[in-house]
Parts: structure tokens; sequence; C-alpha cells
């Protein structure tokens, strides 16, 4: 019975939406704004099938990294200077 509890959480975390496309999450490419909280779509890999529903984001002062969801980054343009382009060529 523990293993089928474990499994139904399992399911239930799945069955979450990113909360800037509305579409599900799945396990892997998910991040946590660092300003609203909400859960979104972020690649964790190059060849992830997913679209980035926000950006990684460098924090000078503390010199640290996190990730903001799209609606945070434009609802505050000044954190723009700080992100990290994750979309552009390689180096």
């Amino acid at each position: 019975m523990i293993g089928l509890g474990r499994a139904k959480k399992e399911e239930e975390k799945l069955a979450e939406i990113c909360h800037v496309c509305g579409e599900s999450l799945d396990r892997d490419n998910v991040s946590r704004c660092l300003i609203c909280g909400g859960r979104f779509h972020v690649a964790w890999s190059i060849d992830a099938p997913i679209k980035n529903c926000g950006q990684a984001w460098f924090e000078e002062r503390s010199c640290s990294l996190g990730f903001i969801c799209t609606p945070c980054i434009n609802e505050n343009p000044e954190l723009r200077r700080s992100l990290i382009d994750t979309e552009g060529p390689p180096f």
C-alpha cells in the first residue's frame, strides 16, 4: 500500500500545470520563480523538447543563479540586464 500512495503523490505532482503557459509540467524540466514562487517550464538540457517559460538569472550581490518566470521578467524590466541567454548560439 505504501508504494501505491507514493505513486499517487507522484501522479499528482505530474498533474501540476505551468503557471505561465497552462500546460502540464513534467518532473524533469521545471523550476520555481524566485519572485512569485510559481512553477514553470525550464529546459534542463539542450535537447529537452519543451519551451522555456522563464529564464536563468544571475544575482550579482550574492553570486547566485536562480530562475524567473516570463511574467515576472516583464513586470520587472530592471532584471533583464542580469538574465542569462540560454537560447543564444553556443560558444
